[in-house]
């Protein structure tokens, strides 16, 4: 196999572990898991920020990773901290454990993207990391795509599929080790401080972009499911399907560096706000069942992976000498914005209700299209 298709397939596949099975999977297996193990509203937010705030650590750690480690070594243990997360949680009992499990499930999402970004950068030519790089990130909604058919038909359900996607997190490692690169950087021109990237206006503005993107798109991420099926009152088929529609739409993501042939960067990033957008304010204006949902939810899939496929490359863009730098602190910020959003949204769910909720995050989508993250 070509070394630069190896090593996209590898990446894209880790993503879709990390990403679509090991984080965003819980948000269509919470209904059935407050079934088994009855915890309120409030506290799914608060459940479901867990892996928020890990996949924000492990980020903001990721850099000096991959400077010490190397790329391969650091991408192994995200599918380690994937396999060791999903089997916890297919043990739990308590909303402590789910908690414990989303914890460490959450790490190896943040530290799979600076990895794979700083092995692209070691791996590919200049001219073809933006379009690798936007095209492994659809990994996302190939993960979500496979997670509706095992958690619906696998039987054992929730706690059965959680070991399945433990299972395809530990296939991951074998191609992983083997096409990744290395890329183990020590040279002092690497060891970018905090002063100096607070000190770059551009990536300030990409963080509070990424910041507030991520507090708008924990909406449907964390309570899309839980939405449907008591806000719309569908049934578990009915959410599945919008849920697998809105994760398969994300691959649409992977043209985001073709699109730059015929649009500028700014463009789609603002094109995939109005994205993010669209399905909250349908779901607010919704009493029942309604063929937009089906419109929607893909749309809003689309839009969130296009977006952090932008992120991505503006973050990267950003420290050109350290790839895994400028991608950690845009991934950071966007996790960052979740941990707040999920409990943000939990709390005025359960209070004011779902359409006051939906719309006021719509808002904040639509609020930061006059905000452009970088040149």
């Amino acid at each position: 196999m070509n070394a630069s298709v190896a090593l996209g397939v590898t990446g894209f596949s880790l993503i879709a572990v990390t990403y679509g099975l090991a984080r965003f999977a819980w948000g269509l297996m919470m209904p059935a898991v407050m079934k088994d193990i009855p915890f309120s509203v409030h506290l799914a937010g608060i459940v479901a920020a867990c892996s928020y705030l890990s996949y924000c650590l492990s980020t903001a750690a990721a850099p000096g990773l991959v400077m010490r480690f190397g790329a391969r070594r650091v991408a192994c243990l995200a599918a380690l901290c994937a396999a060791a997360g999903l089997l916890l949680l297919a043990c739990a009992f308590a909303p402590l454990m789910l908690a414990a499990g989303l914890l460490i499930a959450g790490l190896s999402a943040g530290i799979a993207s600076p990895a794979i970004a700083s092995a692209v950068s070691a791996g590919l030519p200049s001219a073809q990391q933006d379009a690798a790089n936007t095209a492994i990130n659809a990994g996302t909604s190939a993960g979500i795509m496979l997670s509706v058919p095992i958690l619906l038909l696998l039987p054992g359900g929730w706690r059965a599929a959680c070991v399945a996607f433990a299972v395809l997190a530990l296939l991951c490692l074998l191609p992983t080790w083997r096409y990744l690169p290395e890329d183990r950087r020590k040279g002092d021109r690497d060891r970018t401080g905090w002063r100096d990237l607070v000190r770059q206006r551009s990536l300030l503005r990409l963080a509070i972009v990424a910041f507030i993107s991520g507090s708008s798109s924990a909406a449907w991420w964390s309570f899309g499911p839980e939405i449907l099926r008591n806000h719309l009152h569908l049934d578990a088929h009915a959410s599945s399907l919008l849920w697998l529609i809105g994760g398969g739409a994300g691959i649409a993501g992977a043209l985001t560096g073709a699109a730059r042939r015929w649009f500028s960067m700014a463009q789609i990033y603002r094109l995939s706000l109005c994205c993010m957008a669209l399905p909250l304010l349908v779901l607010a204006s919704l009493n029942g069942f309604s063929g937009w949902l089906f419109p929607a939810v893909a749309l809003g899939g689309a839009g969130y992976v296009t977006l952090s496929g932008v992120l991505l490359v503006y973050g990267a863009a950003a420290t050109p000498d350290s790839a895994a730098t400028g991608v950690g602190v845009a991934f950071f910020m966007l996790a960052a914005g979740q941990v707040v959003g999920s409990m943000l949204f939990g709390a005025v769910y359960a209070g004011p209700g779902a359409s006051v909720a939906l719309v006021g995050f719509a808002a904040l989508a639509l609020g930061m299209m006059v905000v452009v993250p970088g040149r």
